[in-house]
């Protein structure tokens, strides 16, 4: 369970910083055509694949806009202190609506939210808090409690620790309250699973990011799952890897009826909420 607080921090780290500033291939950008993009998602919706595109150095020179990163697990108390710099895409924030509501705004700005089937987000949970996930806090309690678990019991306590991180009222925020916000947009990480190359051009479509198509399909191809898995295919499981199996709906495969009827004890209808529905 998480025991204190955890502030939104976002961060260029050093090395970042230095990039930016000191490594050729970073230079000759375009005026920022944003003052800021703000990229919110929970866990587990391929949020350090959209970071390493945008640390890309032709996402940089195409848009003018640096990398800002969180870095907490957890979202149920999530806040951010202070503006925003501009001339940023602030990247994986795992925040709920009423918290992104309350990061002020620029003049220039646009957002986008990655939603995922809260079943997968569970699977996706379990195998890296249990083995591939870096040892950041909480990940080793979690790893050993995980360890000491049979396979059900696990999940459960992957449920238990969602619930605690409020991941699925921030899922069911985004759903229910930003519809009504213009500047938002909800994608599903089920697009990105079934066409990453059509996802992408459709989130940089949105973004208006001004790519031609020839620099567009070679960022696209440094990061295709079949590239960044050295050959492995979507759906080819490697419980090893963070980038485990890219596929959707593999919670079929791993809920049998005890867990499926203890997600629904603790999240009620989230899955219709989100659209989900079976």
């Amino acid at each position: 369970m998480l025991t204190q607080p955890s502030t939104l921090q976002l961060i260029e780290t050093m090395h970042a910083s230095y990039i930016y500033d000191h490594d050729p291939k970073y230079r000759n950008a375009s005026a920022p055509i944003l003052d800021n993009i703000f990229h919110c998602c929970s866990q587990k919706t391929a949020s350090q694949w959209f970071k390493n595109i945008f640390f890309d150095p032709v996402f940089y020179r195409a848009t003018g806009l640096r990398k800002l990163q969180y870095v907490a697990l957890g979202n149920r108390f999530a806040r951010l202190g202070g503006t925003p710099p501009v001339a940023t895409i602030l990247t994986h924030l795992y925040i709920g609506y009423d918290t992104y509501r309350t990061i002020p705004k620029p003049a220039r700005y646009k957002t986008f939210y990655v939603l995922r089937d809260p079943r997968d987000i569970v699977v996706s949970w379990y195998y890296s808090a249990k083995i591939s996930h870096g040892l950041v806090d909480p990940i080793p309690r979690m790893r050993k409690r995980l360890r000491e678990l049979d396979f059900q019991a696990g999940m459960r306590f992957i449920i238990d620790e969602l619930m605690d991180w409020d991941l699925f009222g921030c899922q069911r925020s985004w759903v229910e309250k930003a519809h009504e916000d213009p500047a938002v947009r909800i994608f599903r990480y089920e697009g990105l699973a079934a066409d990453e190359h059509a996802f992408l051009r459709g989130l940089f479509d949105y973004l208006g990011i001004p790519m031609d198509e020839q620099t567009f399909e070679q960022l696209y191809q440094r990061y295709a799952f079949e590239r960044i898995t050295k050959g492995r295919k979507k759906g080819q499981e490697d419980q090893t890897s963070h980038y485990r199996s890219g596929s959707s709906g593999d919670w079929r495969n791993k809920f049998n009826a005890e867990i499926y009827g203890y997600f629904r004890d603790k999240t009620g209808d989230l899955v219709e909420c989100l659209g989900y529905g079976d």
